[in-house]
């Protein structure tokens, strides 16, 4: 009996054994398919575990190494603390899709989100204490110990998971498989799908087809390779008609994703939605609302304030140095073209001989122009000469950041700027710049070839698409250490 009981134990375990073993025996990376989901379920428990398992821990050091004695006599309230900061942290996590499958593999995106839960979490709890005058110093530097102790463990995983998920794909495991379909034209190729997935996506078929019809003998295909989404590539005046025939594909639980085989324009579809029973393409919309709106415009009248009172004495000498040089106004207005393409008075420091200026800027200004004073060159040399534009600022015709506006007149190789590149109108849905991304990536000075001008444009249109509050003040301080070294100033 013993002996039978022995080898069943024996034989149990052995399977057992085994059992794991075929869970846990890997695939080639080759033929490994990762789950988002498994991720997105992973982080919840790791995170879970890390807060509770923490919380507990740093307590117990708190207590026995550290020797708070008022702290150890509080464990209900250690625990509640526990219990709710979880609870924030989850709440908190869903307002950021911290679990969010789509895009999980992006380290810095999940790093990020999961960082402001953490710090939003702990920052609910100290508030909540502090309202209930419950925290005390012990129970504070246990706050602070659990919270740091939390942060690096969770984003620690974070960081070792991703990065094993990387390698992965690199050496060719996959999160979706996918099909390329090209209705009377070039299907998409399997290398850009790829690469602009990430690396996340495998394309496991290409298919060009010549006939509507066809798209429906590709769904034996699509279940039997288990395709995650169909990429339909087709002419626009087909679309209506492909949309038509993908309705035999809906008995498939597959995306399918159709693309215009010719691109609209770089900046002309920003959005496609739903509006009723109706497809809506977003041709324009506006390029800073809302929030960031007031945020940018909070930013402008607080800079140009304090420039104003600050820089004031300086002013004084500039106008005083301007009329002892030359006979003529102190300040030069000339119009130029500005928010949605009107017309505004920009303000200048008078930098040229008074019946040499050039109000319409008919000619731009050369290195060694004669038409500059003395004194012109010195402020134009140090951009001195665009202060007073922080009164355009304040009236709200211009940002202290943002394109630099060009007078009406302004050309190049004898054309207009918007005859030599069609999208140049695209500067004008924001507020013309005191300074602008272009100005300190060496693009200021005459427009003197295409080239030139393509570049500055192309500058302005990547801080339009991009713009953030942090990338106003990464320009604002370049531009304040190029004032007295700018070789394209003069």
């Amino acid at each position: 009996m013993t002996n039978s009981f022995g080898s069943f134990r024996a034989a149990s375990l052995q399977a057992m054994r085994s059992s794991i073993l075929a869970i846990l025996r890997r695939a080639p990376a080759a033929e490994r398919r990762l789950s988002t989901h498994n991720y997105a379920v992973g982080f919840l428990l790791l995170d879970a575990a890390a807060l509770i398992g923490l919380g507990w821990r740093t307590r117990q050091f708190c207590v026995a190494e550290l020797e708070m004695t008022d702290f150890a006599a509080h464990g209900a309230a250690a625990f509640w603390s526990v219990f709710f900061t979880v609870l924030f942290q989850f709440v908190i996590a869903q307002i950021f899709q911290v679990y969010n499958p789509d895009g999980i593999l992006d380290l810095r995106r999940t790093v990020t989100r999961a960082s402001l839960s953490i710090a939003c979490a702990f920052s609910v709890l100290s508030i909540a204490e502090l309202a209930a005058q419950t925290m005390t110093p012990d129970f504070a530097s246990w706050l602070m110990a659990w919270y740091a102790s939390s942060a690096l463990a969770i984003l620690s995983a974070r960081c070792f998971l991703l990065a094993r998920a990387k390698r992965l794909m690199r050496a060719g495991a996959y999160v979706r498989r996918a099909m390329s379909v090209g209705v009377f034209c070039e299907p998409l190729r399997a290398a850009d799908i790829e690469i602009r997935t990430d690396g996340e996506t495998r394309v496991m078929s290409v298919a060009q087809l010549e006939r509507l019809s066809d798209l429906v003998d590709l769904s034996d295909e699509i279940a039997q390779r288990e395709i995650d989404v169909v990429y339909v590539a087709a002419p626009w005046r087909d679309i209506p008609a492909v949309m038509n025939a993908l309705n035999l594909l809906r008995h498939l639980s597959t995306r399918v994703l159709v693309l215009p085989s010719h691109r609209v324009g770089l900046h002309d579809v920003s959005q496609v939605s739903m509006f009723g029973d109706r497809i809506s393409i977003c041709a324009n919309e506006e390029s800073i609302y809302g929030w960031s709106l007031w945020l940018k415009r909070l930013e402008d009248v607080s800079i140009a304030t304090f420039g104003l009172l600050s820089l004031s004495p300086l002013f004084l000498v500039v106008a005083t140095l301007i009329k002892i040089d030359s006979p003529g106004p102190v300040f030069f207005k000339q119009s130029r073209i500005g928010f949605n393409g009107k017309a505004f008075a920009l303000w200048k420091f008078r930098s040229m001989y008074e019946e040499m200026a050039d109000p319409d800027a008919k000619l731009q200004t050369r290195r060694d122009d004669p038409r500059v004073t003395p004194v012109g060159r010195w402020i134009r040399r140090t951009s001195i000469d665009e202060l007073p534009q922080l009164i355009n600022v304040l009236q709200g015709t211009m940002s202290i950041v943002g394109p630099r506006p060009h007078a009406l007149s302004t050309q190049t190789l004898g054309r207009n700027l918007e005859e030599l590149v069609d999208y140049y109108a695209v500067r004008h849905r924001v507020k013309p710049g005191m300074t602008g991304w272009a100005q300190i990536s060496g693009f200021r000075g005459e427009l003197d070839s295409l080239e030139k001008l393509q570049k500055r444009v192309d500058f302005d249109l990547f801080y339009i698409d991009n713009w953030t509050i942090w990338l106003d003040i990464k320009i604002v301080l370049s531009t304040i250490t190029l004032m007295f070294r700018d070789a394209h100033a003069y």
